[in-house]
């Protein structure tokens, strides 16, 4: 979303790519967060980060007051502040106020001077309070915003504790809680039954139970249960013995309940199964059903959002309507809907698809929920749980503290401390909330006056997004959050400030903490959003920052318009620049201290980079902290970490979602042997190219369609171009199965280049929309009439009908239309990329007029009936291709190769191959996959998506925002504080997942590291298309062992294969090995495998018989390919017996990128000499270090 508009004030606005921003608010939220009004008060740590995190994304006007002078200790958390605002007595909101107004020109910047009245705030929708704000004034300003209807956001640290509070007023309509994309479902069956119970305590105080609301309230979870068992033991007969009364769950007594006539309820409700495994909806969601035909209800309601809405226990009149739902406690493939039993029997169909109505939600003040507060259910601490209201006392205490004596807790003053546990005790309602508790109070007391960058960041991320949900996007919090690290706080660790930019963290956790950060020696890898954000914290917190210290940073990217929005450290000027010397510059900026140990890279990380990023360089480090996009350079690095036994910092966004893990060797598991996000299963290409039913499918289509149409062809025809007749034929050859298909394109754009006219881009324009949205219909169609039945194929069973659940039946376009808009479009930018192809747009495109006067005198093909090869479409799998080459196809092919052979490559004209380019909105490209995605959908009633979801699909473009970035790095920083302060025990450590759109904060401890164990274990296969279970026995040497231990060989200088074999037998107790590669997720490419010299003698001797004999030139094609790979396996085989083990490894992966490197990481396949394999029995071992120097 490039955006250029003049502001209200008739200024033009500059021009910027919201596209990443968009892809996760979406143009509803965006157009109202561009007249959002914010006002953010107080510039420390925390008010910095909201300012620059609001600025960025881009809010009508943000407004800064903070009066108070800038101080040395500043310097630790506002990354704005230098060493001369400090002396010169600027005050925080002075010094800033440059740095905030260039993060966005596009927004207006306002800094407020003097006292801040209540007054001063009418003109702003959001104030958030980030300072030190005495109770009293709070109370004031809240209560005056929310008679006004704006929003309130309290946020402060005292010390490791976080404090953040928001108030959206009596009312607050929030039009998408969630944010997530509206879900479309497919109906398999829908069936009339009874209601289904919603609690255990409901069916205790049904007519079956017959249990009072008293009874049912004294009952704990086990007298429940118990009590459950015997109702259906009594009234429904249902016996249990012992072992099943202990083992049964609630959901599971519930289902017999429902299940059986004596014990279920009366009333009736809608079950709906969808395809699929699972339908991904959560309970009181609403679903709008399409085209659902009941006995008694016509399918073509015609009912739009704002029509009938049936809530859950409401008489659905029409079912295809708005229903709200309920989902079955077990099988998340069903759910129910209200009362259907007047509509008769199921007879077919149904589409479902998610409904977001807005909703209204009230909050109270913060003077009411000082008192009586109330957490965010989502926010869960797993090693601090029930610990909200411990820390809201001790907020609470200082805070009055403050107000009592005008000022905060003096640091480390046990005497103030003691005052503030005193005025808690004091608290009528501390007892009632069960949250008075000495230590937290005294901690938060004694380390009031200091912050972090890391919980600054953390909370700034979150502050910034809420003030955003102000737009109605977004669930708000409810009401308080509070996170502490409390537990790495004592004075006997704590030093005295000495008047530097460090002292926070001096003052909080010791001058051996900050000598420890400035010597730190760590690798950032990517200087993108999360790079950029590490950078801050990293110049900020002061690591590696000195001459004993390296700060090793490289990114090969460049900087794009689009990174503006999110990556704080560009400006329009660095526009076109390296992101590492920019990034790194502006670092130094902020601290001049990071000049000293900055070691600028601009080199991508990789197995071609190892001359840069040696095994020196590895092991030279302390740790790595990843910012990468992409999953395998993070495998490659995690391979480096674990090679090199360093802990691993990670972490990824996707919109406003985020998680962290931090990787310590020997005591987590690594970041492959996790769960990292993956980018899905793909889409079935069944699905894809006959059965789309989702608009999804239909723009993953077109990208595939787009490659096809525009690049595969010219490409194909481009290469025969440039490399000669000779030399395509040969390369050609060397792929049997794909090598008619090439041919085919090659020699159909030989024949379309002939004539690179106008003409020529429209006819092509025509034939491809009556093949795709004309023929290819009619075909299926033809191939499977509306009444075609599903028949088994072994046995021959009837099973139903075919077009039913997410076969959606086709309707074509029966003929290009010149009024219908989208059948224009479609030629028009499909003629303009042909244009491009040819070379033929140097003067411009052609005009839309003209190229339908083209179209309407070009003759096209009639539609002739054929039959469409559809391979298991029950499965929606894999087409089968065929790998052999029939003796048709070769004629076919050797035809096509005598055809070329008379070409004269010198007088083909060139072409131009499009390459799809996501971010030009004059090329057509997305144009074009729009419009196609579009048409194919109006084939299978699907709704039409925008521009803009197409490019973000079709471009694979990521949803990133600021807020979630600033928010994931400063919980990964507070990792890297334990680092730092060299904390062994692991269960101090802390891996996090965020959600700020819904407030969903999971913290919860490292998971223990990935054991190989022996023991006997059963696994699924697919063997003859059929999914089998296989009993294998694992044996591991030595048993347990981890990911990051190694076998080491350190006699490996010079020794051959078969040397080394024997060596490695004796080292490690007879084991042979008998297969070896370099490390891997996968084995791969062997450097040595045992061979079977007998088996490839007599296979070799076999093939030249049958070659003899052989006439068909297919067949004898493919016996020489036999023979050819039985003489390569008995050449390799001779080779090994002369060959040492690194000649062995450069000859399988090629010479080493690191001259220095002292040892190969080997995987191996290993046997026992002295016993047999037991049946099934396979055996791991450790990767072996093998030291070859």
């Amino acid at each position: 979303m490039e955006i250029e508009e003049s502001s209200h004030q008739g200024e033009v606005k500059m021009k910027e790519d919201l596209s990443r921003q968009e892809g996760t608010y979406g143009a509803k939220m965006i157009g109202k967060l561009k007249k959002m009004r914010c006002a953010v008060i107080g510039l420390r740590g925390i008010g910095i980060e909201v300012a620059k995190n609001l600025m960025l994304a881009g809010p009508h006007t943000v407004m800064v007051h903070d009066d108070e002078n800038a101080e040395f200790a500043d310097m630790g958390t506002n990354f704005y502040i230098t060493e001369e605002d400090v002396k010169s007595k600027k005050s925080r909101s002075g010094a800033c106020e440059k740095s905030l107004s260039e993060i966005n020109p596009n927004t207006y910047f306002e800094v407020h001077k003097g006292d801040l009245k209540k007054e001063d705030l009418d003109g702003f929708d959001v104030v958030i309070f980030a300072d030190n704000t005495p109770l009293s004034k709070l109370y004031e300003m809240n209560e005056y915003l929310r008679k006004k209807g704006k929003k309130f956001i309290y946020a402060n640290t005292y010390g490791l504790l976080l404090t953040i509070f928001s108030d959206f007023g009596t009312e607050h309509e929030i039009f998408d809680a969630s944010g997530e994309a509206e879900r479309t479902i497919v109906i398999d069956k829908v069936e009339i039954v009874n209601e289904p119970y919603d609690s255990i305590e409901e069916f205790l105080k049904s007519e079956a139970g017959g249990k009072s609301d008293e009874e049912v309230g004294k009952m704990g979870y086990k007298d429940k249960k118990v009590a459950a068992i015997g109702i259906l033991k009594s009234i429904a007969g249902i016996e249990m013995d012992e072992k099943r009364q202990k083992s049964i769950s609630i959901p599971e007594i519930l289902n017999l309940a429902d299940k059986n006539d004596k014990t279920c309820k009366k009333s009736k409700c809608g079950k709906i199964t969808t395809e699929g495994e699972r339908s991904l909806l959560s309970d009181r969601e609403y679903i709008k059903f399409d085209e659902i035909i009941m006995s008694k209800s016509q399918a073509d309601s015609k009912n739009s959002e704002g029509g009938h809405i049936f809530k859950l226990g409401q008489k659905i009149t029409d079912i295809n309507s708005i229903c709200q739902i309920k989902t079955h406690r077990t099988n998340p493939s069903v759910f129910y809907i209200g009362d259907i039993s007047d509509l008769g029997e199921y007879q077919g169909g149904g589409m479902g698809s998610q409904v977001k109505l807005a909703i209204k939600e009230s909050y109270e003040s913060l003077k009411k929920q000082y008192t009586a507060p109330s957490f965010e259910q989502f926010f869960t601490d797993m090693s601090h749980t029930f610990e909200e209201a411990k820390q809201h006392v001790a907020w609470a205490a200082v805070k009055t503290f403050e107000e009592e004596n005008g000022h905060l807790p003096c640091m480390h003053d046990e005497k103030d401390a003691d005052a503030c546990i005193k005025i808690a005790k004091k608290f009528e309602w501390a007892e009632a909330i069960g949250g008075f508790d000495e230590t937290f109070i005294r901690k938060a007391s004694l380390f009031a006056r200091a912050e972090t960058n890391a919980l600054a960041a953390f909370a700034g991320g979150i502050v910034a997004q809420e003030a955003m949900k102000q737009t109605g996007k977004y669930t708000p919090m409810k009401q308080w959050i509070y996170m502490h690290a409390l537990q790495l706080l004592s004075l006997e660790k704590a030093s005295k400030a000495v008047g530097d930019r460090y002292d926070y963290y001096r003052c909080l956790f010791g001058d051996s903490f900050v000598a420890n950060a400035k010597k730190a020696k760590f690798f950032l890898v990517g200087c993108g959003a999360l790079g950029c954000e590490f950078l801050k914290n990293i110049a900020l917190t002061g690591l590696g920052c000195s001459n004993e210290g390296a700060v090793h940073v490289t990114d090969d990217d460049v900087i794009e318009l689009s990174n503006l929005s999110r990556q704080f450290l560009f400006r329009r000027k660095h526009v076109g620049k390296l992101k590492a010397e920019c990034a790194s510059g502006s670092a130094v900026d902020m601290n001049p201290d990071l000049k000293c140990g900055l070691k600028l890279h601009t080199t991508r990380v990789e197995p071609k980079t190892e001359n840069e990023f040696s095994d020196k360089f590895w092991q030279s480090l302390d740790f790595v902290i990843n910012a990468l996009d992409n999953i395998k350079a993070r495998y490659y690095v995690d391979t480096k970490c674990v090679t090199f036994g360093k802990p691993l910092f990670e972490s990824g966004t996707l919109g406003t979602q985020a998680n962290q893990t931090v990787h310590v060797p020997k005591k987590t598991p690594c970041y492959q042997e996790g769960s990292p996000p993956g980018e899905g299963q793909g889409i079935a290409m069944c699905t894809l190219t006959f059965f789309p039913f989702e608009p999804l499918h239909c723009i993953e289509w077109s990208r595939v369609m787009f490659g096809s149409v525009f690049e595969d062809g010219p490409s194909a025809y481009e290469d025969l171009r440039k490399s000669g007749v000779e030399k395509y034929l040969e390369k050609t050859g060397k792929n049997i199965s794909e090598e008619k298909d090439t041919l085919e394109k090659t020699l159909k754009w030989v024949k379309i280049a002939s004539n690179p006219t106008l003409e020529q881009c429209v006819k092509l324009a025509m034939d491809h929309f009556l093949q795709f949205f004309r023929d290819e219909c009619k075909n299926l169609i033809h191939t499977f009439p509306k009444d075609a039945r599903k028949v088994d194929k072994k046995s021959g069973e009837d099973r139903g009908p075919f077009w039913h659940g997410r076969r959606r039946f086709p309707r074509p376009h029966e003929e290009f239309d010149a009024k219908n808009q989208d059948h224009v479009d479609f030629v028009y930018h499909t003629t303009c990329i042909f244009a491009d192809t040819f070379g033929l747009t140097k003067g411009g495109y052609p005009d839309e007029k003209e190229v339908l006067k083209l179209a309407a005198t070009t003759e096209t093909a009639e539609w002739t009936p054929k039959k469409e090869n559809v391979d298991d479409p029950e499965g929606g799998g894999e087409q089968k291709g065929a790998t052999m080459v029939s003796s048709d196809d070769y004629e076919e092919i050797e035809n096509m190769r005598k055809e070329i052979q008379k070409l004269d490559v010198d007088k083909l004209v060139k072409l131009f191959p499009a390459e799809f380019e996501k971010d030009d909105d004059t090329n057509h490209h997305v144009d074009w996959i729009t419009i196609a995605s579009n048409l194919r959908g109006w084939t299978r009633n699907l709704k039409p998506s925008t521009k803009q979801h197409c490019r973000m699909i079709a471009g694979r473009i990521i949803a990133a925002i600021a807020t979630a970035t600033a928010s994931i790095t400063g919980l990964v920083f507070m990792e890297v504080y334990k680092q730092i302060l060299a904390v062994e025990n692991i269960d101090d450590y802390r891996w996090s997942t965020i959600n700020l759109a819904v407030n969903t904060y999971v913290i919860e401890l490292p998971c223990d590291p990935k054991c190989h164990r022996s023991g006997k274990m059963v696994t699924e296969e697919v063997q003859d298309d059929e999914v089998v279970e296989v009993k294998k026995i694992l044996t591991c040497i030595p048993d347990k062992f981890t990911c990051y231990d190694f076998i080491d060989f350190k006699d490996g200088k010079d020794l051959k294969i078969s040397e080394f074999i024997e060596r490695f037998a004796k080292q490690e107790g007879g084991l042979k090995i008998n297969f070896l590669s370099r490390k891997s997720n996968n084995k791969g490419v062997p450097m040595y495998q045992e061979i079977n010299v007998a088996m490839y003698q007599n296979k070799k001797k076999f093939s030249e018989r049958m070659l003899q004999r052989m006439k068909n030139p297919t067949q004898k094609k493919i016996l020489q390919q036999s023979i050819d790979t039985a003489n390569a396996m008995l050449e390799q085989a001779t080779s090994y017996d002369n060959m040492t083990v690194f000649e062995a490894y450069t000859k399988a992966y090629g010479p080493l990128e690191d001259p220095n490197r002292e040892f190969l990481v080997l995987d191996a396949d290993v046997t026992p000499t002295d016993r047999e394999l037991e049946d099934g029995e396979e055996i791991e071992i450790p990767a072996i270090k093998y030291y070859f120097r």
